[in-house]
């Protein structure tokens, strides 16, 4: 799973390497290597994930900006530079997003009770799974960090499926450019891929 995210982010990480780092084992990767460092600082994101799963309690922006914060805090040039004060490293092509000046706002809205930013009327329409699909778009749209948007907003839509009852939903290989086109897009009702592949998780964890 952890090599998975970082593979969203265009970065050549096997199952086997982060299977070495995360047991504490030599392996390919050297200790100083950033991967190594995601790696083990994913390794705590994942346990804040599934600990406010298990609680029942949604993700909020502020939980988001945790989550960033515990991933990169082995890598020095994210020390007192989680919000971005420009424009993001990961940005998409034709993606318009908000000034830094607005992200602290922007991410006190982002929550449950607001509904994650969306339009009440879609959101509480839909399936929770489809409303943690819409989840992953609003918070990677609004991108508020310097890199790692996607990653973050994938684990923000775990962290919603954990609280309702859902298995975790893994990247998939060719999620690195589905994800860009798909956040490039309008707001998905449904990514039909997804679900398949979360019904298959979910018939794994029963």
């Amino acid at each position: 799973f952890a090599a998975a995210l970082l593979r969203l982010r265009g970065f050549v990480v096997f199952d086997e390497d982060a299977e070495a780092v995360l047991a504490g084992r030599d392996g390919r990767l050297s200790p100083v290597s950033q991967e190594f460092r995601l790696l083990r600082g994913l390794q705590k994101t994942l346990a804040m994930v599934r600990q406010r799963g298990a609680e029942g309690r949604p993700p909020d922006g502020w939980f988001l900006v945790d989550l960033f914060r515990a991933m990169t805090h082995e890598l020095p040039r994210f020390r007192n530079n989680d919000l971005r004060r420009g424009p993001p490293w990961d940005s998409l092509m034709y993606v318009h997003y908000p000034a830094p000046e607005l992200l602290s706002g922007l991410l006190d809205t982002f929550d449950e009770g607001r509904c994650y930013r969306d339009l009440p009327i879609v959101w509480n329409g839909l399936h929770p799974v489809r409303q943690g699909f819409r989840l992953l778009w609003r918070f990677a749209r609004i991108a508020p960090f310097p890199d790692f948007n996607t990653v973050v907003a994938w684990l923000g839509m775990n962290a919603w499926l954990q609280a309702k009852g859902f298995p975790m939903l893994a990247p998939d290989r060719q999620d690195q450019q589905f994800l860009a086109r798909l956040l490039s897009g309008p707001p998905p009702s449904k990514v039909l891929q997804f679900e398949g592949r979360l019904l298959d998780a979910f018939g794994e964890v029963a």
